[in-house]
């Protein structure tokens, strides 16, 4: 998480962003962006994402490095996991450049109890399609919530506020159509 913590400081000083402007934009103390650049607590994904959103960045380059070249193929093995702060959630992202593409492909990997804790929006609006492959998803899109099985499917455009969490016992995988690249 220390890394994120300087990727974050990085980022913030390059913008020439003051840590009360940007916890203002998040919606959080300066205390709380302080200890995070400094490692020291663990943000949620919900967190994570009106950061990246004040900082105007993807919330995946506080992990990966963008590739120089598309790559057609990815592999199995070649996927880059994203594990979110709490370790209870992975991102696997099915393709390894999102710069150019008008939309962003990942498999979500929720372990019982472990979801977004909290609804977001993307204020670039776009899009959201998912398809459960495994285990249940709670998903609540504004103030309605719906229950989706393996097999089910969901679209919504990504400005309404959303949310989701894993109710079960059993991990749930999600393949997650973004439009456009927010992640």
């Amino acid at each position: 998480m220390e890394e994120i913590g300087k990727k974050i400081k990085q980022i913030r000083k390059n913008k020439n962003l003051t840590i009360r402007k940007l916890a203002s934009s998040v919606g959080c103390s300066n205390g709380y962006i302080s200890q995070l650049e400094k490692g020291y607590v663990t943000p949620s994904i919900t967190i994570l994402k009106k950061i990246s959103n004040a900082l105007g960045i993807r919330l995946v380059d506080f992990f990966l490095e963008e590739q120089d070249e598309e790559t057609i193929v990815i592999r199995k093995n070649e996927r880059f996991e994203i594990k979110y702060p709490q370790n209870d959630a992975s991102i696997f992202m099915l393709t390894k450049r999102v710069t150019d593409h008008s939309m962003e492909p990942l498999i979500a990997r929720f372990e019982p109890g472990s979801g977004s804790r909290g609804q977001y929006s993307h204020g670039l609006g776009g899009e959201e399609f998912g398809y459960v492959m495994s285990g249940k998803l709670h998903l609540k899109v504004e103030d309605k919530e719906y229950i989706l099985e393996e097999g089910d499917s969901f679209y919504f455009k990504s400005i309404k506020p959303h949310g989701y969490i894993n109710k079960t016992d059993q991990a749930t995988e999600v393949i997650w159509v973004i439009s456009p690249p927010t992640y």
